[in-house]
């Protein structure tokens, strides 16, 4: 019996220790061509949906990183989706930069998000801002707010569409990010 013991003890702590992990604060970074300063969440939230139609490890991902600019004073917070893929482009490729309405359903509310044109230029700074490696990526800025940010953080069940693509089918959320927005939206 004490072995068991021990066990779901050792378990515990672990489990403890995990939920208490602390979350790490946003990173500041300033945009020497627009003298902006931006605000970036720690850690995105990425979205996947099954590609299984042409392969079978396949998925189509979005990214998606809350940021806040500030511009002397001024702040202003987006949403910056980078939609990409581990589909092979021959089979099927990436959405048009003009289909970018983006539509997030969190805990059953739908947030419909039209991409701001032209992106913001403090945004287009392509280190810092989870711009996936090695693959091909169609970016979209959308406005936001902190309310909406706090939601989204909050929510439960969170999945998102991008309606104006061939494929509508949902992208279900593939790692975790609303700890760190959550940590965003409080800062």
């Amino acid at each position: 019996m004490r072995p068991f013991y021990l066990g779901v003890v050792a378990v515990f702590a672990v489990l403890t220790a995990c939920a208490a992990a602390p979350v790490r604060a946003p990173t500041e970074l300033l945009d020497e061509q627009t003298g902006a300063t931006l605000v970036v969440v720690a850690e995105p939230l990425v979205f996947a949906r099954a590609r299984v139609d042409v392969a079978a490890n396949a998925r189509d991902y979005a990214t998606v990183v809350a940021i806040e600019a500030n511009r002397s004073g001024k702040y202003t917070q987006y949403l910056l989706l980078h939609r990409w893929s581990t589909v092979d482009r021959r089979m099927a490729g990436l959405p048009p930069p003009e289909a970018g309405r983006l539509v997030i359903k969190a805990d059953g509310r739908l947030l419909e998000l039209q991409p701001l044109q032209p992106m913001p230029a403090a945004l287009t700074r392509r280190d810092r801002v989870f711009l996936p490696d090695d693959a091909d990526v169609v970016s979209w800025a959308y406005a936001c707010d902190l309310a909406t940010l706090a939601y989204l953080a909050a929510s439960h069940d969170i999945e998102l569409r991008l309606p104006d693509e061939a494929l509508d089918s949902p992208f279900a959320l593939w790692s975790d990010g609303r700890p760190a927005l959550r940590a965003f939206a409080a800062r």
